[in-house]
């Protein structure tokens, strides 16, 4: 597959919550956008592609939520299920990243921020600035 470039939207999705985070073209910074409730995937990812519209996002970036050994599982299922309905309100591209152990990473982000502890929805945005992260750093 080809690498995105551009500016990306990361997409740290959750049953409840999925948390949004952008950077900047050159990969330099990720910013925390924010995160949208969850209650349906349909709902969700007309929103997502809203969000993507606003910020002008050339690509998305989603977290796989593998087990520890690097499986699939069920989790994934579910990402997979709601890319489907993304896919079809949002004609962007979109890469996959492996998100292991991205909420100890987005927890450690926070701290450093003196974001601690967060509000409701921080670390879900938080876990998609580290999923966009690893991206960019050429992480799968």
């Amino acid at each position: 597959m080809t690498r995105l470039t551009g500016k990306l939207v990361a997409i740290d999705y959750g049953k409840a919550r999925i948390g949004l985070a952008t950077g900047d073209p050159l990969g330099i910074s990720q910013t925390l956008i924010g995160h949208v409730p969850r209650t349906t995937d349909a709902q969700a990812a007309l929103i997502v592609a809203q969000v993507a519209k606003q910020q002008g996002a050339d690509g998305l970036v989603i977290g796989l939520p593998l087990h520890a050994n690097g499986d699939a599982g069920e989790n994934v299922v579910w990402v997979r299920k709601f890319l489907a309905e993304l896919a079809k309100v949002c004609p962007l591209p979109v890469a996959e990243v492996d998100e292991r152990y991205s909420s100890g990473e987005a927890d450690d982000l926070l701290r450093e921020r003196g974001e601690w502890p967060p509000k409701p929805g921080r670390q879900d945005a938080a876990a998609a600035a580290i999923i966009l992260r690893r991206y960019l750093a050429g992480e799968s």
